[in-house]
């Protein structure tokens, strides 16, 4: 076997490529915008998978699922000392198999948006906002997580790094493409 060729794209092909429609453009940005939920999604699977408010987590599920009174919910996650429920293991299973999935989803649709989208900086800072805001939002809602000022001042600054990056990255594009 000899080395390896890359595949040659025609002038055709890569003309289409270079200008993508406004409509791939925003499927690109709605993907993006998905692939960011996934990723949120997989920080709450894991901080489920390992947190030790799970138990707590669940009963309020099941409490306000069944009724508030039944102590069915309590029941099922009695165990005894030292030891964990098998309902609760059971669920901290299925996070755990949960992490890989939306990882697996946020990276599949991370990759298609890269390959509709003129600029990766652009999918790049629409993955990271949304993963990052929707992160904050599901952490403050599900765990009470506190969310100061200062942890939004960052994000806003990480935010606004990419989008200058991109800013870039498209001004470099079009004055390569006006030459």
């Amino acid at each position: 076997m000899t080395g390896y060729r890359p595949r040659k794209t025609t002038v055709a092909t890569r003309k289409r490529n270079a200008t993508a429609s406004p409509a791939s453009r925003g499927a690109a940005i709605s993907t993006a915008i998905l692939a960011g939920t996934f990723a949120a999604l997989a920080s709450v699977f894991a901080k489920l998978t390992l947190d030790v408010r799970t138990v707590e987590f669940l009963r309020y599920a099941c409490n306000t699922v069944l009724a508030p009174t039944t102590p069915y919910c309590t029941s099922l996650f009695i165990a005894k000392e030292g030891e964990t429920s098998p309902i609760v293991l059971a669920v901290r299973t299925a996070c755990f198999g949960l992490i890989f999935i939306c990882n697996a989803a946020m990276w599949t649709l991370f990759t298609k948006a890269l390959n509709r989208s003129k600029s990766s900086a652009t999918v790049t800072v629409i993955n990271s906002a949304a993963n990052f805001c929707l992160t904050a939002v599901l952490g403050y809602a599900l765990f009470s997580e506190p969310l100061a000022l200062q942890w939004w001042f960052g994000a806003s600054l990480i935010v606004l790094g990419s989008v200058l990056v991109s800013l870039n990255e498209t001004n470099n594009a079009s004055k390569q493409k006006s030459e």
